[in-house]
């Protein structure tokens, strides 16, 4: 596969979001400034971060919830009630099939198990044990304790979040999206820092990857294209995810917006105006309400704002390219 950064395009790109920003409201959203202990917080961020990944099939459709939304909704109920489910403790004590026929009652819009939306359970059922023997046999069942220990570092001597991190099954990313998102919520919310904020790798998960191949900002050769197109199955997406990677970090630096502020811009764009109906060609977002729109500071949203530079909008073959399929649980 031969795989380039566009810099030209990627610079364009900067600079059509330099003119732009998040909307306070999105930081001020209740999964971030709930009422709550800094443990409790700690907590939900990490599991929910922890088994998010691949969440195409969860939706609870009488409440308009999706993915990463409907995720957010159940932890933070979770917090509010202070439930025994995400105690370190309690899920420590019982078994794989346990947690998973509690998560198929969380993830059903009725509370019944047959309902459920969630996938993957067993595995996101094994992944929220892991985070909670380390933090009960390690940790006095403390989230605050095991992250402190890296002294607000992503790297320390072994200690830092990147490295700590990811000896666990949830966070073994090598390019650290679900650590990241981790750290961009604990940030958000005020419960961590991070001190050694170059070392940051820019969060990148299949919306971005779509957006960005969809931009031009990242190149591949024809026959790489045409499998993109056609949805085939990759065995791996390193090498188009590093060059995506590589794109977030020039807009980053264009359009002056901190390199976790991508994943706000372009996380909502792919999630919404540029999915399976892209805005440039329907008029219309996959999402309603469109979620780049309630999170980003626009008067009206009836154009996608990189419609003149992308070049998705104007060329059919880039339009229609879709992010790689690939097995995986990094994101």
């Amino acid at each position: 596969m031969k795989v380039f950064v566009n810099k030209g395009q990627s610079e364009k790109t900067g600079l059509i979001l330099k003119a732009y920003h998040i909307r306070p409201s999105f930081f001020q959203r209740p999964f971030l400034s709930l009422i709550a202990g800094r443990e409790t917080k700690l907590r939900i961020y990490f599991y929910a971060a922890g088994i998010c990944h691949q969440t195409r099939s969860l939706i609870d459709k009488s409440r308009n919830l999706a993915g990463w939304e409907y995720l957010e909704d159940i932890f933070l109920k979770l917090a509010l009630e202070d439930s025994g489910f995400f105690q370190p403790e309690y899920l420590s004590s019982i078994n794989i099939s346990e947690i998973t026929h509690n998560l198929k009652c969380l993830f059903s819009y009725d509370g019944q198990p047959e309902n459920c939306t969630l996938d993957r359970l067993e595995e996101r059922a094994r992944m929220l044990k892991e985070m909670a023997v380390l933090l009960n046999r390690n940790y006095g069942n403390s989230a605050a304790k095991f992250l402190d220990e890296s002294k607000g570092l992503l790297y320390n001597n072994g200690k830092g979040y990147y490295e700590s991190l990811a000896n666990l099954e949830a966070f073994c990313d090598p390019k650290k999206k679900k650590i990241t998102f981790f750290l961009k919520l604990a940030t958000d919310a005020k419960t961590l820092e991070i001190k050694d904020k170059g070392n940051i790798i820019p969060i990148m998960d299949y919306h971005m990857q779509r957006v960005l191949l969809r931009m031009g900002c990242v190149e591949t050769d024809r026959e790489s294209q045409s499998k993109l197109i056609n949805k085939e199955v990759f065995g791996s997406d390193s090498e188009i995810r590093e060059a995506c990677i590589e794109s977030v970090k020039i807009i980053s630096k264009t359009s002056r917006h901190g390199i976790l502020s991508m994943n706000d811009f372009f996380w909502p764009l792919g999630r919404s105006c540029c999915n399976e109906s892209p805005l440039c060609h329907f008029n219309s977002c996959s999402k309603d309400p469109c979620t780049f729109f309630n999170m980003i500071e626009l008067s009206e949203h009836k154009n996608c704002i990189f419609e003149k530079a992308c070049k998705g909008s104007h060329i059919e073959n880039y339009r229609l390219i879709w992010e790689p399929m690939v097995e995986t649980h990094y994101y």
